[in-house]
């Protein structure tokens, strides 16, 4: 039987004359029984048969809402994971967490590349979230703990545009292999994950962490090991440690009193609910311009992808060139309102149709929304102390999920051709949250200069070990 021969006894055509998605005659080879009734799988063309998401677990008619609930979980593992791990990571360790969640991802990853069943693999998305989460903010909060003080933002940004190269090449060999079966994908995705055991092995506690909870023991252990690797002197290593546990002995009374930091607290405090506050409308810009840019795409041509990922390489080595000349809370905020006003722009020109304004603003609203996420992330880091960073780290990515959440659920406004509203409602969220962070700055600013003059006696002992 032909495909067309077959479409005429098998489906119903819809009011607007077009082939019925998600119904079936109920016998289709009865040309007089024209009943008809939902369908819960698709046939597919032999010849033109490939295995997907979509027909490996039959996610089509009534089932596609299953595609959305595979979302959901994976959008909830990370949310719920952040919303636990930093405050345990702040407690007992980061190399714990982190090692936990390693485990837990190899485990994640095999399961759901081996799932029978959907609810396996909806699972396994699940804690494969959450797992790639913790690794990722435990790991850069790690690095910054470790690095010294004028490095440790260049680091960070090395870092993550390192990844950032990596994982654009691993999809692009990845969509070959999209031509052959979905399984096969799947795992070859997934295969850097063997990558942590390797990585969490040359990685160590944070000897930061371990002084600002007096834990003295083992960060002697880890400073030792740490000069010992460096050939740095261990006598000198020895007298510094010792140095430094007379400093925490005479200020631990001093640390323990919150009448004597209560009103520097109280502005961390406010500092950190505005980076919250900035994080949820940057990833909500961000997930609005992903709601959107296939559309954008495909009106153009390939060059769009490509001059895209060039952009964000080249922002990221400017801000890498950036971070030894202004500071963190400065370059922030040079880039929120640059990324507002470009989401006002992006909102005018989906309104009154300028298709090439539309794809110039993408292609720059890109990678500034990628830059203003790092320079977030940086300021919190610095902003907050050691001993609640990797709380506030985790709270401050669960709140940028929230506003990812928000933005996937007011996608529905590109169905009925409104993808205005998106950024019309994303720009003035960060000029708003821009305003907040001004009114730190000067204050953030005076804070970092007296703690660098108060501390300026120690670069030669903590900093430079």
């Amino acid at each position: 039987m032909s495909a067309g021969s077959w479409r005429n006894a098998s489906i119903p055509l819809e009011a607007d004359v077009r082939w019925s998605r998600c119904n079936v005659y109920k016998n289709p080879g009865d040309p007089n029984d024209t009943r008809i009734v939902s369908c819960d799988k698709w046939d597919y063309d032999p010849e033109q048969d490939r295995s997907t998401i979509i027909s490996y677990w039959e996610l089509v008619s009534l089932r596609q809402r299953l595609r959305a609930l595979a979302e959901t979980f994976y959008f909830g593992g990370s949310l719920i994971c952040m919303s636990a791990v930093g405050l345990v990571a702040d407690r007992v360790g980061r190399m714990p967490v982190l090692l936990s969640a390693v485990a837990v991802l190899q485990i994640a990853t095999v399961g759901g590349c081996c799932a029978a069943s959907y609810q396996a693999y909806v699972l396994s998305r699940f804690l494969n979230s959450g797992c790639v989460a913790t690794v990722a903010v435990l790991s850069c909060t790690l690095l910054f703990e470790e690095s010294k003080h004028e490095n440790r933002n260049r680091h960070l940004c090395a870092a993550i545009t390192a990844g950032m190269l990596m994982v654009e090449v691993w999809l692009a060999v990845a969509q070959l292999l999209r031509q052959i079966n979905w399984i096969v994908m799947q795992i070859f995705i997934l295969s850097p994950t063997l990558l942590t055991l390797y990585a969490v092995s040359a990685v160590h506690e944070s000897a930061r962490w371990c002084v600002s909870v007096n834990h003295m023991d083992r960060a002697e252990v880890l400073m030792i090991a740490a000069a010992t690797e460096n050939h740095f002197p261990v006598c000198s290593t020895a007298c510094m440690l010792e140095r430094l546990t007379t400093e925490v002995l005479r200020t631990e009374r001093r640390i323990t009193i919150p009448s004597g930091n209560a009103a520097e607290a109280k502005a961390v405090q406010r500092r950190a609910l505005v980076m919250l506050g900035l994080s949820f409308s940057t990833t909500f810009t961000q997930y609005s311009m992903l709601a959107v840019q296939a559309l954008v795409a495909s009106e153009t041509t390939a060059w769009f992808q490509w001059t895209s990922s060039e952009a964000n390489h080249a922002s990221f080595i400017l801000l890498y060139v950036l971070f030894t000349k202004i500071s963190p809370p400065r370059l922030l905020a040079a880039t929120v309102p640059a990324a507002g006003g470009i989401a006002c722009v992006i909102s005018l020109s989906f309104a009154f149709g300028y298709a090439y304004l539309t794809t110039l603003s993408f292609l720059l609203a890109n990678p500034l929304t990628y830059v203003v996420k790092v320079l977030i992330f940086t300021n919190v880091l610095e902003m907050v102390p050691t001993r609640v960073r990797c709380g506030t780290i985790c709270w401050l990515f669960g709140f940028g999920r929230v506003g990812g959440v928000c933005a996937v659920l007011l996608s529905v406004q590109r169905d009925i051709g409104r993808n205005d509203v998106l950024f019309a409602l994303a720009g003035p969220a960060l000029f708003m949250m821009l305003l907040a962070q001004l009114t730190f700055l000067h204050t953030s600013e005076q804070q970092t200069l007296g703690s660098h003059l108060s501390s300026a006696g120690a670069m030669d002992t903590m900093d430079y070990m």
